[in-house]
């Protein structure tokens, strides 16, 4: 997606460096087009408050014409202000709806009180794709950006899931829909900036929250790239541009290794037995 020139000639701020790395993004990962329908995921966080703020204005000024909506889960933790998150929206002018469930509820029920995260991931994004459906959305965007894929990146390779982050555009939901990170080029800073700049409210939608910032992986992995940083200049954008540029062949998946020039199937290795002891 290419924006036409703005009409101002001021120094970018924060937001209008967001609009413009999310358009980037976009066209790389051909992630909208005429007619789509965008279900945004509004978790009251400072980053998805801003993707809207971002796609509103990329709507104004995109080449395309596409729909925008947004919708909460209102997981009914005592901690998230609801009607803060709801009276910023009706100041903005967005369609913005709230569907809400018993987490605390279904989180007791399933026992996982100590570690809700992925559940309560699943459970949200279930109630997501249920709107999308209503609405006809064939687009889900949500605000996860670069540092969120720097530190997913760091955690599936610490637990043995592979070489893999958030993807920027892939398909969801048995492929009846797609899902979109606008976000996927923008630093962390940059959005809790225009966050500030726009007044976003302070919406606490997770319980949990200190202590996952305490004692949580991700927070953990959040700490370690700072202190890396110290070392190693502009780590989180180095390893975005490792992530744009994968060399399967130095990897060691043998699905992306070529032994086309060997004649007939590779013999097995002297050593290969050496595995099954």
């Amino acid at each position: 997606m290419t924006l036409p020139p703005s009409s101002t000639q001021s120094a970018p701020n924060p937001f209008k460096r967001a609009c413009r790395l999310a358009a980037q993004a976009i066209g790389d990962y051909h992630m909208i087009r005429e007619g789509d329908r965008i279900l945004v995921g509004v978790s009251g966080g400072a980053d998805s408050m801003v993707l809207m703020h971002v796609l509103h204005e990329l709507q104004r000024r995109a080449p395309v014409r596409f729909e925008l909506f947004g919708a909460t889960v209102d997981m009914r933790f005592a901690t998230m202000d609801i009607p803060a998150l709801r009276a910023y929206c009706e100041r903005q002018g967005w369609q913005h709806e709230v569907v809400a469930m018993d987490g605390e509820e279904v989180l007791r029920e399933k026992g996982m009180g100590g570690k809700p995260c992925s559940l309560c991931s699943r459970l949200r994004r279930g109630l997501l794709h249920g709107v999308a459906d209503r609405l006809g959305c064939n687009r889900i965007a949500l605000g996860q950006h670069r540092d969120d894929l720097c530190v997913s990146l760091l955690m599936s390779l610490f637990r043995g899931g592979g070489v893999k982050t958030m993807g920027a555009h892939v398909p969801a939901d048995g492929g009846s829909k797609r899902l979109i990170r606008p976000l996927c080029y923008a630093p962390k800073a940059m959005l809790n900036q225009a966050a500030a700049d726009f007044g976003v409210p302070k919406v606490k939608s997770c319980p949990y929250l200190d202590e996952l910032e305490s004692d949580g992986d991700r927070a953990f992995c959040e700490r370690l790239l700072a202190e890396l940083e110290g070392r190693f200049a502009n780590l989180r954008q180095c390893m975005l541009a490792s992530l744009r540029h994968v060399e399967p062949a130095h990897l060691l998946d043998p699905a992306f290794l070529d032994f086309a020039d060997l004649a007939g199937p590779p013999p097995q290795s002297p050593m290969a037995n050496l595995a099954e002891d």
